[in-house]
């Protein structure tokens, strides 16, 4: 009975984490877009973190998605820095008022960031020369993920109050959009630059699909992950309160 359970369990790891042969990185590094810190492109294999105060700061944030920080992987220890900073912000409001939120929003950019697999869900499809340095940094890319994702995303945190007064925290994190936030208006905020009203450094078209999508020959696959819903717990994360999650009450 036991190896019976234990085939099954990577039968089913096996179709969660399908994986596209030779997948890779698509983008290393920071590199600087008119002021704005971006990611260079980088067609290539994934590398070791080899700074230890870097590989805690990303057991800290992205722990629940790396679960070894010592593994290479598609980020170096700049990017952590510029990513600390970012979601120290969203902390500020109150990310971590619900735990689903927090670990699904995480798991959104920590995956874009760092996942050694990359190339199986982004496309990159624009980059641009910064005049000032002559250095080249990613302008536009494709994020493949499924509905189920995207709308649970956004589930697990559109009831999540900030600190600031008890206003929702999509209020503050989606833009001219506000109280009337949508999951599709979150991620086309979420991956708009400054100048289309958002701070993304580089344009992120989420595209969200069930099957892979092939394009110019290339197999792009969806984000193979599983949101956890605000009214539930799943291993060391605890469900939300009835305060941050109407499911919960």
């Amino acid at each position: 009975m036991g190896t019976l359970v234990v085939a099954l369990c990577a039968l089913l790891a096996t179709q969660i984490f399908a994986r596209v042969d030779g997948a890779k990185c698509i983008m290393r590094g920071a590199c600087d877009q008119d002021g704005i810190r971006g990611s260079c492109p980088y067609d290539g294999e994934p590398q070791v973190i080899d700074k230890p105060e870097a590989r805690a700061l990303l057991e800290g944030i992205c722990g629940d998605v790396f679960a070894n920080s010592s593994q290479p992987l598609c980020c170096d220890a700049d990017q952590l820095d510029d990513f600390h900073e970012n979601f120290e912000s969203a902390r500020v409001l109150g990310l971590d008022n619900c735990p689903a939120c927090s670990v699904n929003f995480r798991a959104l950019l920590c995956s874009m960031t760092c996942s050694p697999r990359q190339s199986d869900f982004l496309r990159l499809i624009k980059t641009a020369v910064n005049e000032e340095d002559k250095t080249t940094h990613v302008a536009e890319i494709d994020y493949h993920l499924t509905p189920s994702f995207a709308n649970g995303l956004f589930d697990s945190c559109v009831d999540t109050r900030s600190r600031i007064a008890s206003i929702p925290l999509l209020n503050f994190m989606c833009g001219k959009w506000a109280q009337n936030c949508t999951a599709e208006r979150w991620l086309g905020f979420l991956g708009s630059t400054p100048a289309r009203g958002g701070l993304s450094p580089f344009d992120i078209n989420f595209v969200q699909v069930t099957q892979p999508r092939v394009v110019d020959g290339t197999t792009y696959l969806p984000l193979p992950l599983d949101p956890q819903k605000c009214n539930q717990s799943r291993g060391r994360v605890s469900a939300c309160s009835c305060e941050h999650c109407k499911a919960a009450c």
